[in-house]
């Protein structure tokens, strides 16, 4: 038998509620729960740092002045 993906939510409850399909109907599963980040949090990770046109560059060396 293939593995289903199903997404659902946990309530503030915290009881998580699953429609299965009826062909699963008198078998054993085992449900694994992946807690799946928001889908802005996942793209700052895959983005964050890849355009290297906006890194810092180098300041050089302070002029030197004479003091007061």
């Amino acid at each position: 038998m293939q593995p289903i993906t199903l997404y659902s939510y946990i309530g503030s409850d915290g009881i998580l509620k699953l429609q299965l399909p009826d062909e699963l109907k008198n078998h054993n599963v085992t449900v694994i729960v992946h807690p799946k980040q928001p889908e802005w949090l996942s793209v700052l990770h895959t983005t964050a740092g890849k355009i290297p046109d906006l890194e810092r560059p180098s300041l050089g060396d302070y002029e030197v002045r004479e003091s007061l």
